[in-house]
């Protein structure tokens, strides 16, 4: 069974896929967006659902992103890949897979996995940690990193925040495993209800030590998009006064919580968030291949 290619969908193309990404959303309780919007798509359909015994159009999907990123030297592939949970163990997203790799050869590729919103306890989960029994900070799959070695530009002596424990499949884990995925890092979406409803601030909080952006989200929600030091102000607890700031501004208005999205890499602003009392709604992990 062969994976097509595809650079635009039909509209039952897209209602296809569409069904395909709910079941995996049910099945998985993960949230990804039904509308891929890829710039291309490798699918493999159910052509005889009398001998498959599943009503579902499509089998598998895998779709594609180009980033417009270089990771040494080589442009970047993003992608996000659906198997139909009744089909799951026997081959398709290899099938997939190959076929992404013999027709993007000179590609870097990384793959993005939701964490699941809740089931956490649910036994068909693998508990999979990426710290090592060491208490080495390197962080793969595949292979163990050299003596030495830097994570992506991190310094060897630097103390990495742990990663969650992501919650994947046997199947996706042994799969990232055969190819040797890199756990690159996690994007975290973190959420704070705040203690009286406020306006949109927009950027007018902006000061001679740092800016900090807002926008609306949706009707009772903020969306931090941007909040940046100056260098020379650094460690003098600036980010927090311009956080505390926004979530004490004096126009009240209709939003209620403010959401932000920071990388587990980037510990100053994790811990500042995490002090001020922001948690963790969703988590979006990546692997490099």
């Amino acid at each position: 069974m062969e994976a097509e290619l595809y650079k635009e969908l039909s509209e039952n193309d897209r209602s296809a896929v569409r069904e395909l990404v709910e079941e995996c959303n049910h099945a998985d309780h993960t949230n990804y967006d039904t509308d891929l919007d890829g710039d291309f798509y490798y699918i493999i359909r159910n052509d005889d659902k009398e001998e498959s015994g599943l009503n579902s159009e499509l089998f598998a999907v895998l779709s594609g992103y180009l980033l417009g990123e270089t990771i040494d030297g080589k442009q970047v592939l993003e992608v996000e890949a659906f198997t139909h949970p009744a089909m799951r163990r026997i081959g398709f997203f290899s099938t997939c897979y190959n076929s992404l790799k013999d027709d993007f050869r000179n590609y870097r590729i990384r793959f993005m996995i939701k964490s699941p919103l809740y089931g956490f306890d649910d036994p068909e989960y693998e508990h999979i940690s990426f710290e090592s029994d060491s208490g080495d900070h390197d962080i793969c799959l595949g292979h163990e990193a050299a003596a030495g070695e830097t994570d992506y530009g991190r310094a060897p002596d630097e103390q990495m925040i742990k990663s969650a424990v992501p919650f994947i499949f046997p199947d996706t884990y042994e799969t990232l495993c055969a190819i040797s995925a890199v756990h690159l890092y996690d994007e975290l979406f973190m959420e704070k209800e705040l203690a009286r409803s406020i306006a949109d601030p927009g950027d007018s909080l902006c000061n001679r030590f740092g800016e900090v952006y807002l926008s609306g989200y949706n009707s009772d929600t903020l969306y931090l998009y941007g909040l940046l030091v100056y260098d020379k102000y650094l460690g003098r607890g600036h980010g927090r006064k311009l956080m505390e700031s926004v979530e004490n501004y004096e126009k009240k208005g209709p939003y209620k919580k403010i959401l932000l999205q920071v990388s587990d890499s980037n510990h100053i602003a994790y811990r500042l968030y995490q002090h001020l009392g922001y948690k963790e709604r969703e988590r979006i992990i990546y692997f490099l291949v």
